[in-house]
């Protein structure tokens, strides 16, 4: 029995420690989308999801105070039917307030452009649409 513990004590300490050093918070948002951040030691990941679907990692974000910018592959909105028409890219912006547990999410026009829908119309840069309600999740060692 005492060499059983022996095994076994290293890797519930280090199971301690890590739980310690790890958290993760989950942002599900009414957009249709969840974004997750893994916190671990001074390093996060970051990761989304569509409802249902498995999380994908994002390899661009910035994170500065209570806002976080999500720049997710193929983020572009309905093109014009003039092709000669920059298409609208925006970056996923989600803001945060950890006192009141208020989160939301929003697009932001990353470059001066025109979208499609209702005909053809212009948007410039920085331009926040869509503008969306979030739940936030907080957990040690929440599950995948």
């Amino acid at each position: 029995m005492k060499k059983v513990f022996i095994q076994l004590c290293p890797i519930i300490v280090l199971f301690f420690f890590y739980s310690i050093n790890s958290s993760t918070m989950v942002f599900e948002c009414e957009n249709g989308y969840s974004y997750k951040i893994d916190r671990k030691e001074n390093q996060s990941t970051y990761y989304f999801k569509k409802v249902d679907l498995k999380w994908q990692s994002v390899k661009k974000v910035k994170e500065i105070n209570n806002k976080i910018e999500y720049f997710l592959p193929n983020s572009t909105y309905l093109a014009c039917s003039n092709k000669e028409l920059n298409v609208c890219k925006y970056k996923t912006l989600i803001t945060y307030n950890f006192a009141t547990q208020i989160a939301n999410v929003r697009e932001i026009v990353v470059a001066d452009c025109f979208i499609g829908t209702m005909g053809c119309n212009k948007y410039e840069k920085g331009l926040e649409l869509n503008l969306r309600k979030c739940k936030i999740k907080n957990d040690k060692l929440a599950p995948n």
